[in-house]
């Protein structure tokens, strides 16, 4: 099949795909019914069914996900088949908060032709959905009671402050001891299993809050606790009391042992029996894809009127673009008749746009910094485009920094929203006559140098510092899975609009080629300045190190922005277990700031941490180089990074570094030889550092390692790599536009 036709094929499908969208939006505005306050409904129907009744069966259900098709088909013929007089949803009977899912989840549960109780968990609330639960189910913690039974329904999504909850529940339960029997329902498990992270957020409390729920229910005898929790089914009796996990009720698993199931709870005047009833055959690998993109595309489907009209224009456009590529010539064979060896002899003068740079301090200023000294001490003219920040800043005198203007700041550390339609970038830029422009960035001022160079006839080449789908919970928009493919889509259209492509690692690499990227891509790490590590004095460094441990301490050290994506609370987390595993001494300076540090500093004076745990803010590069020369190992947990460049920064200095295994740190850490990498565990992140730190003599060893391994990535040895890969894409260039 020829290019054309594969375009009108992709146009045909395209306008189709418009077309159902349109149809169907029709239809739900046509024929879909509302509802309101179901829980409330369904109490009134499971009270008067069960009225003076001593014996009953009900059903407890957890994580069904929005797996109708495996709800329907597997689960509720095995609900119907055991006589269930009602069902309670443990949490999590959503994939998210959408509108979509709760309109998809109600359509299903009609189907099972009893009542039901949905307790609010995680995923009811999540993408704004905590307004949609509270609408369409109601309270988030209520009761209800039978005959000789009593249901508390708990929220742990956090809605709900616990301060007020716990006054509430001791009520409850004291009211409770009238019946025989008391049952309590909340999404998260109480108590921690083996076999998964415990500091698993979506899973299980928080230990001190579990251990308080725990006193009381053993206080005033409660029967059975329920949660969703883990994917899994598992009971267990502590002080008298059960804890039953019900998780599996769908969604897709990856551990094959895993099954669909429920728990079948029968009540009778004299006792209580719990058995879970799983599901005999679970469903194939390419089934439950197929269940995960119908959900998908009934949420896209159930958009409101406004985002369905944004995303025909899009699609609109889209389509508009490959009729244009369908009737238009182009030229796709370079010149060869071009004297390379001429061209490549030519001085080459860089523009370079990016979205942050100094004086904000992070990885992407500080490697574009390094970057632009290489490249100036080799001869090359470099030109920065960065936005102008608040606080000040003395820039070269030679102009060879360009701040663009500021539109506004954002709250987030005062960042600056560039103008990137200000005049006076592309004036700028065309008085500086670059012949390639390198940009650091798939979006804003990225974009503005692409139209630039593009405007120009220019090259482009792009540094692929950031997984931006890691960054997607900081756009305020609802449904993760579509932002993280509008994030993928974003790296893929731009990148093969490149010219060429730098990736800090081959991980990164392989990402990107899997994306659909077919443009040139160079694995080129950022460079360390070697030289900066030599000059300070071993005195120098024992006067810093005494300032955060003792002689006989050890000093860890992590750098890093303190928000979301960094992973820090599993950090901390792991630093409270190698405190109860080791006698060996330690404190931990944390460097960095951002928008989570004053929670994160609160919750370390909580855990009592606050000596072990030290705060130093941001810091000037050379002054946590000093600290690097100070510390005796680096830990790191964030799994966002496309290099890690902090990791062989902290090798220059004789760290080495245990981190959570992860692309980026995959590529720079071999175990065993400077440092260690671990599956993303705080059992056994704790377990590497607290053995390296009892081990004197493998973490010197690891320490000459670590510098020898850095010095591989000198920024002379760097800067030569990317000035080769730019004479070569100017050559190309000019070759194909001769």
């Amino acid at each position: 099949m020829s290019r054309k036709k594969k375009l009108k094929l992709c146009l045909a499908s395209i306008l189709l795909f418009m077309a159902i969208l349109i149809g169907y939006k029709a239809y739900l505005f046509i024929y879909e019914t509302d509802y309101q306050a179901l829980n409330s409904d369904h109490i009134d129907q499971i009270e008067s069914g069960l009225h003076n009744q001593e014996t009953y069966t009900f059903a407890v259900v957890g994580n069904i996900r929005n797996s109708m098709r495996i709800f329907e088909r597997r689960l509720a013929p095995l609900i119907k088949d055991n006589g269930i007089d009602f069902m309670i949803s443990a949490g999590n009977a959503v994939y998210d908060g959408a509108e979509g899912k709760y309109r998809l989840l109600y359509r299903g549960l009609k189907k099972l032709d009893i009542p039901y109780v949905l307790a609010a968990g995680h995923n009811e609330i999540e993408d704004f959905g905590a307004g949609k639960f509270y609408q369409h189910f109601g309270p988030y913690f209520f009761s209800f009671h039978l005959e000789n039974s009593y249901f508390i329904f708990l929220d742990s999504t956090g809605k709900t402050a616990w301060k007020w909850q716990l006054r509430w529940l001791r009520q409850e339960l004291v009211m409770a001891e009238k019946y025989p029997y008391r049952f309590v329902i909340l999404s998260h498990s109480l108590l921690p299993l083996p076999d998964f992270d415990p500091d698993g957020t979506h899973y299980v409390l928080e230990e001190h809050l579990s251990r308080n729920l725990q006193r009381l229910f053993s206080r005033y005898r409660v029967t059975a606790v329920f949660s969703a929790g883990y994917p899994i089914y598992q009971q267990t009796i502590v002080q008298g009391v059960r804890y039953i996990i019900s998780g599996g009720g769908g969604g897709l698993f990856l551990n094959q042992q895993e099954h669909y199931q429920f728990v079948k709870v029968t009540v009778t005047p004299r006792q209580v029996t719990c058995e879970n009833i799983a599901v005999p055959h679970r469903l194939g690998a390419f089934s439950e894809k197929l269940e995960t993109l119908k959900l998908f595309l009934h949420s896209l489907f159930y958009m409101s009127l406004l985002n369905a009209l944004l995303f025909l224009g899009i699609i609109s456009i889209v389509a508009l673009k490959i009729y244009l590529l369908i009737i238009r010539q182009e030229h796709l064979y370079r010149d060869f008749s071009i004297d390379e060896k001429a061209l490549s002899k030519s001085p080459l003068r860089v523009a370079m746009f990016t979205n942050n740079y100094l004086p904000f301090i992070g990885g992407v200023p500080i490697s574009i910094n390094r970057l632009y000294r290489g490249l100036r001490q080799q001869g090359t003219m470099v030109k920065i485009f960065a936005p102008t920040y608040p606080q000040s800043w003395k820039d070269p005198e030679d102009g060879s920094v360009f701040r663009c203007p500021a539109f506004f700041s954002l709250r987030m550390n005062n960042f600056p929203v560039t103008h990137i339609f200000s005049r006076k970038i592309e004036t700028e830029f065309k008085a500086f006559d670059c012949n390639l422009v390198h940009v650091h960035h798939p979006f804003w001022l990225g974009k503005k140098g692409m139209w630039l160079a593009r405007k120009r006839g220019i090259p482009v080449i792009l540094t692929y510092h950031t997984r931006l789908e890691r960054y997607t919970h900081y756009v305020p928009l609802p449904g993760i899975a579509l932002k993280s493919l509008a994030a993928h889509y974003m790296i893929k259209h731009f990148a093969n609009r490149c010219d060429a492509i730098i990736t800090p690692t081959s991980s990164t690499e392989e990402y990107l080629r899997n994306l659909g990227v077919s443009a040139l891509i160079e694995t080129i790490p950022t460079g360390i300045s070697i030289k900066d590590y030599k000059r300070y004095s071993p005195q120098q460094i024992k006067d810093l190190r005494s300032r955060y441990a003792a002689a006989e301490e050890r000093l860890l050290i992590s750098v890093s922005r303190m928000a979301k994506e960094k992973n820090l609370d599993f950090l901390i987390a792991g630093l409270v277990k190698i405190k109860d595993r080791t006698r060996t001494p330690f404190k931990c300076l944390l460097v960095g700031d951002g928008p989570e540090k004053s929670r994160l500093e609160n919750k370390v004076a909580e855990l009592g941490m606050d000596d072990q745990i030290i705060f130093s803010g941001n810091l000037a590069p050379d002054k946590v180089i000093q600290r690097y020369l100070a510390a005796d190992l680096f830990i790191f947990a964030s799994t966002s990074e496309t290099q890690g460049m902090v990791l062989l920064e902290a090798m220059a200095g004789g760290c080495p570094v245990v981190a959570v295994r992860a692309s980026g740190i995959y590529d720079v850490v071999k175990d065993g030889y400077n440092g260690f990498k671990v599956a993303e565990s705080t059992d056994n992140w704790a377990e590497a550092v607290t053995n390296l730190l009892e081990d004197e003599r493998q973490l010197s060893t690891l320490s000459e390692n670590s510098r020898a391994f850095a010095e591989n990535y000198s920024v002379e040895k760097i800067t030569e790599k990317v000035s080769k890969l730019y004479r070569r894409v100017v050559v190309i260039g000019q070759s194909k536009t001769s």
